[in-house]
């Protein structure tokens, strides 16, 4: 049978799970504080040390709030707290070799998947809204910062047509990444027109009330954009380096010229 590894918990893992069933009981409701330090360390049976960082711990997750010292206060749940936690987890799985990847798989399902359901649900209200958020895309072609912009924002108004804040937040979680990724895609040749072109069959899709159509061009989209990214990094890397060998090469060329022109041609005349 093979060895299974038992990972120990700290003493403060178990005071902040003990800290969080009071406060989900009911004894410390929102707003309340909770009792002091001393307190907590007899209730639990464990040191200052313990308590202070179950504290940190439950900080950590929104649950309590300490300031300049004062005894932690409950907190309510907070959707920017959600979204600053997920964007922390979002960026450390996006980040090496398969982060790339992973952030692609996740944007296919998940915003393929949103547009099957905006173009089930879409309002006429809704429409006019997508149909802004395209026209606005479509006149910051050839403006950088504006066109990222705008393109963001025509993905953002596709989440909110879902009346699903969870798709919102998802997308607030990972806007950063999807700006860095369009900032390096911009640059290849076309790419904004592709883009727009892609987002409008996507637009016609939802007004349209054809969801499979909307999935199937979301799809297309985002697969057509992670393979621009992949080659502008590809050749980005091949032509910085073709660059720092022809740099390299020719300023030892002409450091021998140098030399052989001033100092070496001394030498030799001694």
């Amino acid at each position: 049978m093979p060895k299974v590894p038992v990972v120990r918990r700290k003493r403060a893992h178990d005071v902040a799970d003990g800290i969080e069933k009071l406060i989900d009981s009911g004894e410390f409701a929102v707003g309340e504080r909770l009792p002091t330090e001393k307190d907590l360390m007899q209730r639990f049976g464990v040191g200052r040390p313990a308590v202070r960082e179950a504290l940190f711990f439950l900080e950590q997750q929104g649950i309590v709030e300490i300031i300049n010292g004062a005894r932690a206060r409950v907190i309510p749940p907070s959707a920017a707290h959600l979204v600053q936690q997920f964007t922390r987890l979002s960026k450390r799985l996006s980040s090496g070799p398969e982060g790339q990847q992973r952030g692609e798989q996740a944007r296919l399902v998940l915003e393929s998947g949103q547009c099957w359901l905006a173009a089930t649900v879409a309002t006429d209200e809704d429409v006019k809204r997508l149909k802004k958020a395209l026209g606005a895309n479509v006149a910051a072609v050839g403006d950088r910062i504006e066109f990222i912009r705008t393109d963001v924002a025509f993905h953002y108004e596709i989440a909110a047509i879902t009346g699903n804040p969870i798709f919102t937040m998802i997308y607030d979680s990972v806007v950063d990444w999807l700006v860095d990724q369009r900032t390096t895609t911009y640059h290849m040749p076309d790419a904004d027109a592709l883009s727009v072109r892609d987002h409008t069959a996507i637009y016609e899709a939802i007004a349209a009330h054809d969801p499979a159509r909307a999935f199937h061009e979301m799809a297309s989209h985002i697969q057509l954009i992670g393979q621009l990214y992949r080659e502008s990094k590809r050749l980005s890397s091949e032509i910085f380096r073709a660059v720092t060998h022809d740099v390299a090469q020719r300023f030892e060329q002409e450091k021998a010229a140098r030399w052989a022109t001033s100092f070496g041609n001394k030498r030799d005349g001694e």
